[in-house]
């Protein structure tokens, strides 16, 4: 069972412890299913091993923190995860995996599957919740499928959770596509960092220009310390993950800012209480490593528990950190997901709770099982 967002969430103890690829519509086609979007539809693996033999940065203790709800179980795991709220109806918000066997999964913050889209096998999701589309706003999500050596497009009706392919503009990576994630987004138009599979980015920018397709813009390219599989960005900058070099922190235009030597298959960068971490799993360890995300110096290891009736992650995979609002007490400013290798479900934790717990070390009230 899931704990429903409706509860406040617990209070939290900070102390030490131990191809299948579906044909895409042209947008005028997309443009013909109903009306809002219906208007405008009437208008590797992630989890590869991770490189042996790497130097690990130690963190110096370990904290716990409870979990907040876990989502239903489904079949094909999650490879990768992304957040679209409703700034209309924050509790209608989505959370959306992209299952190792291919294709979308999108759960309601009920985690209840409303949606399982068939169709590629997605390595990296990023997120544009408000894109706007011939003067509508519409969520779009985009998924990096290394399979095809392609970046993928759909569209989300959110009535229904319906999924529409959308057709973006052939456009291939100067060395293939690993991997994805979403550098910024503005009025018609979002830039996505496309990741090579050689030590090598992309910046693309993707528009509506007026036509069948989506126009896809390659800005600039630069080269990585190592090949990564995985990434994030935070106003503005970059920051990869690679089984092999572990995490880098980059300018927008490609500079290293900073290198942490660490096992890393996937990252989230986040501010709690004002202090910005970056989050990392493994796929192997029981625990989630934070790190500064400036220096990229290890903090403490995250081990997160069972709540007062969800059980707590046993191996954490897929990561991703919301700082959008998602509806009543415990989301009202962002959740953290977190996809369970260990029982194959998403777990969610609220981003205050996180944050009490991680940085402001409040030891409020143990759980209702400690008497």
């Amino acid at each position: 069972m899931f704990q429903s967002r409706r509860f406040d969430p617990v209070l939290q103890c900070a102390r030490r412890s131990r191809t299948h690829v579906r044909g895409a519509r042209s947008l005028a086609g997309a443009f013909t299913l109903g009306a809002g979007l219906l208007a405008l539809a009437a208008c590797a693996d992630p989890a590869e091993d991770p490189g042996e033999g790497l130097p690990e940065t130690a963190a110096e203790n370990t904290l716990e923190v409870l979990v907040t709800a876990a989502f239903t179980g489904v079949d094909g795991g999650a490879g990768a995860l992304t957040f679209l709220p409703d700034a209309d109806a924050p509790s209608l918000g989505y959370v959306v995996s992209a299952p190792r066997e291919g294709g979308l999964d999108i759960f309601n913050l009920d985690g209840e599957l409303q949606t399982r889209h068939a169709g590629a096998r997605l390595t990296g999701l990023a997120a544009a919740p408000g894109f706007e589309l011939r003067g509508e706003s519409l969520p779009l999500v985009f998924g990096a499928s290394p399979d095809n050596d392609s970046v993928f497009g759909y569209a989300i009706v959110r009535d229904g959770a319906r999924v529409l392919e959308l057709p973006l503009q052939t456009t291939q990576g100067a060395d293939g596509v690993a991997g994805l994630c979403l550098l910024r987004e503005g009025p018609g138009f979002v830039e996505l960092v496309v990741l090579g599979t050689g030590a090598n980015a992309e910046v693309w920018r993707v528009r509506d220009a007026g036509e069948d397709v989506l126009s896809v813009q390659t800005l600039r390219s630069f080269p990585l310390p190592a090949p990564a599989r995985q990434c994030d960005a935070f106003d503005g900058e970059i920051y990869t993950a690679s089984p092999a070099g572990g995490l880098t922190r980059l300018s927008g235009d490609g500079a290293i800012l900073a290198e942490a030597q660490t096992t890393a298959t996937s990252l989230t960068v986040g501010e709690f209480s004002g202090t910005r971490l970056v989050l990392a799993t493994d796929g192997n360890s029981e625990t989630v490593r934070s790190f500064d995300a400036r220096s990229l110096a290890a903090r403490e290891n995250i081990d997160v528990v069972d709540g007062l009736s969800t059980p707590g992650i046993g191996r954490p995979g897929a990561i991703e950190v919301s700082h959008a609002d998602f509806g009543f007490t415990a989301y009202s400013n962002g959740m953290l997901a977190v996809f369970d290798i260990a029982d194959q479900r998403v777990k969610v934790i609220s981003r205050d709770a996180f944050a009490r717990a991680v940085i402001t070390g409040e030891n409020a009230a143990a759980p209702a099982e400690a008497g």
